[in-house]
């Protein structure tokens, strides 16, 4: 097959968990793969603490890095609507989710912003991995929260609504980047407040 991206011809060598175990199929070549590095465990959440938002996240956790290599995936697969590459990185995604219990919440788009990116790029990363997903927020504004200074960010009203039923659960966020953890604070809190027990975070990409 083709590397999604670089176009070269590859083939997937063939595992034991193939065999025996459900895994998806390599859609990139491990040359390409190989540019990308594998994010730091440690998140820093002290912007959030004496913040109406301290607490509001239990824990986050990144697969990869914002490399050159990284930046250039998202560009393309975002910016220039190339929605195939959402099956880059599908293994890795599933099997992060694989060792999670929790309902998987992905963070929505603004509706004006989804007209204009087409499709939601974050329910495409978790449809290439197989994550069941439920879609209980709505975005409330469409301002870029990383344009914003950090007292801007912290004191900005919330930036979702609750959609759905919530209850006495854990919830698991999912984006496509963690950069100033704004978005992800807000959409925690709403969960928390509607009635989540417990949320956690998960990023493809640790800004």
């Amino acid at each position: 097959m083709n590397c999604l991206l670089c176009g070269s011809i590859f083939q997937s060598p063939p595992t034991w968990r193939k065999l025996i175990l459900y895994e998806i199929e390599a859609t990139s070549c491990i040359r390409c793969l190989s540019k990308f590095e594998k994010a730091d465990a440690r998140f820093d959440l002290s912007d959030f603490e004496g913040t109406p938002y301290e607490g509001a996240l239990n824990s986050v956790t990144a697969l990869y890095s914002y490399t050159e290599a990284m930046k250039s995936y998202l560009h393309q697969y975002k910016f220039l609507q190339d929605v195939a590459l959402a099956n880059v990185f599908a293994e890795e995604i599933r099997l992060l989710f694989e060792k999670r219990e929790g309902i998987v919440v992905p963070i929505p788009m603004h509706p004006d912003k989804l007209l204009t990116r087409t499709f939601a790029q974050v329910d495409e990363l978790l449809k290439s991995a197989g994550v069941r997903f439920q879609h209980l927020l709505a975005k409330t504004e469409t301002a870029e929260q990383g344009k914003k200074s950090k007292k801007e960010r912290l004191e900005a009203s919330p930036l979702f609504k609750v959609t759905g039923k919530v209850e006495a659960k854990t919830y698991i966020l999912f984006d496509d980047i963690y950069t100033t953890g704004t978005t992800m604070h807000h959409a925690a809190k709403v969960l928390k407040e509607a009635g989540a027990d417990r949320v956690e975070a998960i990023t493809l990409i640790k800004g």
